[in-house]
């Protein structure tokens, strides 16, 4: 095999490499997404477990259903108010932002 021979075949595996190396990238980041979308639902709906067990009344006492309810009517406000995208707001039924944070 020649020199410029080796060179030229070096390089095409250089390039493969490199091309592999992109794709494999590629697969991390959208692996990347998919556990961040994972992570998103499943602390999302332990988040609203959490606010179902606050405002169910059984066997509370009036005083810890008052607290419970006040608990999970703030949790709601902070989570409506980290929705910002309007689509977003239409689909859950809250009002339109008017101001921006």
């Amino acid at each position: 095999m020649k020199p410029s021979e080796k060179n030229h075949d070096l390089e095409t595996r250089i390039e493969e490499a490199q091309a592999k190396l992109k794709d494999l990238k590629a697969v991390a980041r959208k692996q990347a997404r998919r556990d961040e979308t994972r992570r998103k639902i499943l602390y999302g709906a332990a988040v609203l477990d959490i606010i179902a067990k606050w405002r169910d009344e059984t066997g509370k006492t009036e005083g810890r259903q008052i607290e419970d309810a006040s608990r999970a009517d703030r949790m709601m406000l902070a989570l409506h108010d980290r929705v910002s995208r309007k689509s977003d707001r239409i689909f859950l039924g809250l009002e339109e932002r008017t101001e921006t944070l």
